[in-house]
Formats: C-alpha cells, structure tokens, sequence
C-alpha cells in the first residue's frame, strides 16, 4: 500500500503542478446580457459561447501584459541599463539630500545676524568639502571654478565658490531626470486590442470602446502602453520617488528657513524707517525740490521693502516665479538712490541742523546695513534649492510615470451594433503588442492572445419551417389505405441555445412549437385541415408530434423530415 500511496502523491503533486504552470490569461471577457445585465464569464479556453446581441466586456490584466512584454523585450539590456540609471540616481539623490541637511543646519542657528550666518555657511563650504559622499565630486568642481577663476579673475566678484558648486551639482540632477525619460521611452511598448467577426463572405473589424476610434469608415488606434520592467524595478523607482520627495521637503523646509531669517534681519533697517521723521523735522533747511526727491526716493525704497517683506510671508517658498534675491536687488538699487541723492542734496547745506546730520548718518548706516545683508543674500544658495525642488518635483512625476501603465481597465464590444451577423459567425479578439517607433506605414506588431467564440441565440427565439410530414390518422379505418400518408407542414418553433454545448448548438439543435398540415385523410381529393404540436432534432431536420384533422375530427401523430430552409421574407429569431 505504501508504494502506491506514494506513487498517488506523485501524481497529485505533478498535476497541481502543471495546473499552477498554466500561464495566466491576458483577458478577462465577460458577456453582459443586454436583458438582464448579468455578467457571464467567458471561458478562457478553446472556442467559446456567447449571445449575438450582448455586450463583451474586456479587461487586460497590466500585470499579465506587462510579464508578456519582458518575454517578448530585449529584457537583459534594458534591465542593466535601468539598473544602472537607478543606482545612479539613488546616489546623487543622497548627495542631494546630504548638502539640502548641510544648508539646513546653517540657517537653522539661533543666532540672526548676517555676518555670523555668513561664516555657518563658510563653515558649511568646509564640511562639504570633507564629506566621504560628496568630497569627491566637491573637490573635481572646486578645482573647475579655481581653473576658472585663473582664467577670469573677476568671477570671484561675479560668483561665489559654493553657488559655483551646487549649480554643478544642480546639473547632474537634471542631466540625471533627461536619462531616466530616455529609459521611460525605451521600456515602453503600445499595447493594442483587435476583434474580428468571420463569416462565409470573409470577415471584417470591430469596434472595441477605449481601445480604437471608428470614425469615416477608418480605424484609429487609442495610444494605450505597458512598461518591460519589472515589479521589482517599479519598487526601486518608487523608493526613489519616495526619497526625492522627501528632498522635495528638505529643500522646501531650508527656503522656508531661509526667508524667515532674512524677514527677522529686516528691522535693521530701522534707519530706513525713520528717514521720513527727520525730513520732516528738517524741513525749515532743506529745499522743498530737494525734500521732494528724497522723499520719492524714499517711498521707492520703502515700496520695495514692504513687498519684500509681503512675499516673504504669503508666497510659496519654491514658488518658480518668485526670487528673494531679485527683489532684494530692486530694494539695494532704491536704497542707493537714496543714498546717493541724500549726499548729494544734504552736503552743500549747512551742516549746524542736527536733522541733517541726523539723515546724513541715517543714510550711511543704511547703506552699511543693505551691504550686509546683501552679502549673506547674495552668498545663500537659494537657487541652487529652488532648482533642487523644482527639479526633484519633476523626478517624482517621472519616476511615478513608470508605473502608469496606460490600458484602459475594460474594452467593451457591443454586438449589437456590429452590423449584420447570423448563428454560427465567429469573433476573433486579439491583444497585441506594437513596437513604440512603429508608425501607420509600416505595421509591425506580436500577437500576445487570441480568443475565439460563436454567436448564437441564447435567449428563446421563433424559427419558422417547411417540410414534409409523413402523417398516421391512427384512430381511422381505412383498411386500403397507407399507414403513413405524406403531407406538406409548416411549423413555428421556439428554440433555445446554449452557452455550454457546442453539440447542442451545431447538432442536435432541438426545437418545439406549432405546426400546420393539409392532409387528405378522406382520399376525396379535398385536403382537411390539421394543426398540432412538434418537436424537431438535429437542426429540424426530423420532427415528430401530434395533431388534429378538423376536417374529420380525428387525431393524428407524424414522423417529418424538414427542408433545412428559412421560410423567404421572414424574420428569424431575434437577431437586429
């Protein structure tokens, strides 16, 4: 018993595993009956069933599609190019996130004042320059901007090492986003769905809803794609979505940070606001024409500081339209306006008022002031994060295209409006998979599946026929007569098709309904009327049934062999 018990497990084992190592259909189809709006699955396997009047419902799997895709793709190649994009990726968006903590901790200090904040960013040049993930890279653009610097010596007043520096990191990142578009392109591949109905004259197309337009007469392909990589990649790419968001967020944080400190770093400027008190106070020496110009050069600067002071609070930190370091600029250039017409008005008049004193020193110490604070705007990498942002947004968007596989999740092929059809046409549905640089001219495509199904008539349906019946009056006497006497009959039939059974529907085909004869039972030469029930096989070829002769009020039972024939002019079924 022991080794047939075993022997039995084997055999168990193998055909699970066989069933587990069917592949998985690509479709999905189901028959929506148009009277009831149930949903019938569709089998996935040899020459299906379905109603000449209902909708099919197609869904592709993504998965399934996008496996056949890696099946068919040059896979080796484009998983060690992708592999290699996505570790390189990975890294610069670690360096990244390494420099956006750096400049982070800089302006993140207590301490408010511009020249300390220059040295933490001095401070911060160094710890970047000695750091095992980015010193390398540091050092090769330090190098480029001192082989610049000796080739233009005024680029030190022009550009600041460390903004030299991050631009270039800067553009890695970008050059980086332009690479993985380039693979995006690369795995893709158009995913298509066709149906066909066949009949004896030939065939022609079909209209499957999402998947193609019909429009004059022409096909026009929906541009539906599916991506040959793998799941495991899809998790890699979105572990670096995840991550540049969250560089996203650390940029977004230090600018945020940053436009704090220059906010609270205004009220330096406190000169500034005072300047109008002591023109006034000063108006007795000063000219009316003189007071007149400075005071339009003062509102010009103290427009600008109260915008730049508006933005700082009400617009988004990486908002790509706003530069702080463009609107600091617009306020230095009315500050020296100012600066330079208050020296220019006040020198020449006496100097004894202690008003004008009082806005001569106003002037110099807001010019000391706008000096300072320019240096640290000026030297803050503001860009450089703004880039960071703007460009890691771009990278989650791209990274989250790869797993949007574009296919529609149903197609759907309404037969009712597929023109003229009849029981027994065929439909053939095939998936396919068209190279992403085919074009119209040059049609290149796999079949990835095909499934086939006829159409019948599920529901009840009435079929007329005639034929010949070979009629018994059973209850007459009529000793020199024949037992059987032909007759020709029409029958109306009612017929019901089934989904299950390709026998029934192409063989036996049964039917039962009315059916007429016009016997002559009396031999009289005048046919009797005669009408009964019957029921047909094998596609009404042989009937049989009972009836009635009321022209002699006798009954009667048949054996008939019908002409396979529709009746001309005369609806069959329900078909439209």
């Amino acid at each position: 018993m022991r080794p047939h018990f075993c022997l039995l497990c084997i055999a168990l084992l193998a055909a699970s595993f066989n069933a587990s190592a069917q592949p998985k259909p690509l479709l999905a189809i189901e028959e929506i009956s148009r009277s009831s709006g149930r949903a019938i699955p569709v089998p996935a396997t040899g020459l299906a069933i379905v109603d000449i009047n209902s909708k099919l419902r197609i869904a592709p799997d993504p998965e399934a599609v996008r496996l056949k895709a890696l099946e068919l793709a040059g896979k080796v190649q484009l998983d060690r190019q992708l592999r290699q994009k996505i570790s390189r990726l990975e890294h610069i968006l670690r360096e990244q996130e390494r420099l956006v903590q750096y400049i982070q901790q800089a302006v993140a200090t207590p301490e408010q004042q511009p020249d300390s904040l220059l040295m933490l960013l001095r401070a911060t040049m160094r710890d970047i320059g000695s750091d095992t993930l980015l010193r390398i890279r540091y050092n090769a653009y330090s190098r480029e901007y001192t082989e610049r610097l000796r080739a233009d010596p005024s680029l030190r007043e022009r550009e600041d090492r460390l903004l030299y520096i991050l631009s270039r990191y800067n553009e890695s990142l970008d050059s980086l986003r332009g690479e993985l578009q380039n693979v995006h392109k690369t795995a893709r591949v158009r995913f298509s769905l066709r149906a066909f109905r066949k009949d004896r004259s030939g065939g022609m197309r079909l209209h499957i809803e999402n998947f193609d337009l019909f429009e004059q007469g022409q096909f026009y392909e929906v541009e539906n794609w599916t991506l040959m990589i793998t799941p495991e990649q899809l998790q890699q790419l979105q572990n670096l979505k995840d991550l540049a968001s969250s560089l996203n967020q650390g940029s977004d944080k230090a600018l945020q940070d940053f436009r704090d400190k220059v906010f609270q770093m205004l009220p330096a400027l406190a000169c500034l606001e005072q300047f109008p008190v002591e023109i006034r106070l000063a108006s007795e020496t000063i000219p009316l024409e003189v007071r007149s110009v400075l005071e339009r050069n003062w509102n010009d600067a103290r427009q600008q500081l109260d915008l730049l002071r508006n933005e700082l609070t009400t617009l988004s930190p990486a908002a790509d339209a706003y530069d702080v370091k463009a609107r600091w600029a617009a306020l230095r250039f009315h500050a020296d306006s100012l600066y330079q017409n208050t020296l220019r008005s006040l020198m020449a008049l006496p100097q004894t008022n202690a008003h004008v004193r009082n806005l001569l020193q106003c002037a110099e110490q807001t010019r000391a002031d706008i000096a300072r604070l320019d240096q640290f705007i000026r030297s803050f990498p503001e860009t450089y994060l703004r880039k960071v942002y703007l460009a890691c947004d771009e990278l989650a968007a791209e990274v989250l295209a790869f797993d949007l596989a574009q296919i529609p999740e149903t197609g759907i092929l309404d037969l009712a409006y597929t023109g003229r059809r009849e029981e027994g046409d065929e439909l053939l549905i095939q998936a396919l998979l068209v190279p992403e640089n085919d074009t119209a001219s040059r049609r290149r495509y796999t079949v990835i599946e095909e499934r086939t199904a006829v159409m019948i008539v599920a529901g009840p349906r009435a079929v007329p026929r005639v034929g010949l019946m070979m009629a018994n009056p059973y209850t007459l006497q009529q000793p020199d007569a024949a037992q059987f006497r032909f007759t020709p009959s029409a029958a109306l039939l009612v017929k019901f098709g089934s989904r299950r059974s390709h026998l029934y529907n192409r063989f036996l085909d049964p039917g039962i309904g009315l059916v007429t004869a016009s016997p002559d039972f009396s031999l009289d030469g005048i046919p009797e009327f005669g009408a009964g029930l019957a029921a047909t096989l094998f596609r009404d070829i042989a009937s049989a049934g009972w009836c009635w002769n009321f022209g002699l009020n006798k009954p009667f039972y048949f054996l008939g062999i019908n002409l396979p024939l529709n009746l001309p002019s005369m609806p069959v079924g329900t078909m439209r």
